[in-house]
């Protein structure tokens, strides 16, 4: 793992134990940004799926090392 991703994962993990469980229930106020944070938030969400997508079901993960 190189730092960037290690500084990565470490800064996600800090802002993820300061979460509250009421931050995951369901509400958004997406609507509220502006163009900008919308697009902002959204290219965050795209890296975090692409870093992480099938960390969590080794089943998937196994498929796509088959795939390459």
């Amino acid at each position: 793992m190189n730092l960037r991703k290690k500084s990565t994962r470490e800064e996600f993990e800090r802002a993820l134990a300061q979460c509250k469980p009421e931050d995951f229930d369901g509400h958004t106020e997406f609507y509220r940004l502006t163009p900008e944070q919308r697009l902002e938030w959204l290219c965050h969400a795209a890296a975090f799926v692409y870093e992480f997508k099938g960390k969590a079901n080794p089943a998937f993960r196994n498929r796509l090392r088959q795939r390459d």
